[in-house]
């Protein structure tokens, strides 16, 4: 029971960092660069002070890719999420995950049964019906390409936190040794910061980012690293149940058949798990 809560506390706060982004950069008053830079800052900031509050301080854990994977994933992010179609941007990035992380346990000579196979095809089949646009796609390859490297950083980190034994410590230090290069972009290409963009920042990086990366990393030596992939299709599903709840969005019956699917596509995915 406390791994399935811990679960699903990291993905809710994944769903709501979409959410956030979504509501801090579309109307175009604060630019992805600066949302990033005060993003990972905030998350830096609070996860230093939790380690520094327990008895085992502050000792480096070198891991200097999950650094680079963690800013190369929220500044393409937020980048790719001003000009590309959120439903679009979504599908790219949780594919993109899927396929980065599947590739990585292949590499590592994980073992990968059919339910894991079957189940992420299922699942994705679902984000399909629900992110694809109706009409005709606007395809900015621009965006495209920057959340296809959103998604590679993303899974990068995710995969290197399988194996993580201090999940605060390390999801601290990752934060910490990110915001330097989130700097050096900001300095590279400064945009706007207002109150708002500002304020939601803060919130994302702090707490739904940092603390709910913190138990993403506690969570996950406990699934083989496809089954934390495929469990991750079910955060555009939470983000627009969280649409429904905070900005009016209307549930339609796209919605529920997709959510259907995810949910079918995670049990026969973790039907080998529980044999």
């Amino acid at each position: 029971m406390r791994l399935t809560i811990l679960t699903l506390t990291a993905l809710v706060a994944f769903a709501a960092n979409s959410f956030i982004s979504r509501w801090a950069l579309l109307d175009a008053s604060t630019g992805p660069i600066s949302f990033s830079l005060l993003r990972l800052c905030s998350g830096a900031l609070l996860l230093w002070v939790l380690v520094a509050s327990r008895a085992n301080v502050w000792r480096p854990v070198l891991k200097p890719i999950s650094a680079i994977a963690l800013f190369v994933y929220a500044t393409s992010f937020s980048v790719a999420y001003v000009s590309l179609d959120a439903g679009l941007g979504a599908l790219v990035l949780f594919g993109g995950v899927q396929l980065t992380m599947f590739l990585l346990a292949l590499l590592w000579r994980e073992e990968i049964d059919l339910f894991r196979i079957l189940g992420a095809m299922i699942s994705f089949l679902g984000l399909c019906l629900l992110l694809l646009p109706n009409g005709t796609l606007d395809l900015n390859f621009y965006s495209l390409t920057l959340m296809l490297l959103a998604a590679i950083g993303w899974g990068l980190y995710t995969f290197i936190g399988h194996s993580s034994s201090d999940p605060l410590l390390e999801t601290a230090q990752n934060f910490v040794w990110a915001t330097p290069l989130a700097v050096l972009m900001y300095v590279i290409m400064p945009d706007e910061l207002d109150a708002k963009g500002a304020i939601l920042a803060m919130f994302s990086g702090a707490v739904t980012s940092g603390i709910g990366y913190a138990v993403w990393y506690a969570v996950l030596p406990r699934f083989q690293s496809t089954t934390a992939a495929i469990l991750q299709l079910s955060v555009p599903l939470i983000a627009a149940l969280l649409g429904y709840l905070f900005l009016a969005e209307v549930l339609t019956w796209r919605l529920g058949f997709a959510a259907g699917l995810v949910f079918l596509g995670t049990i026969v995915a973790l039907r080998q798990r529980r044999r």
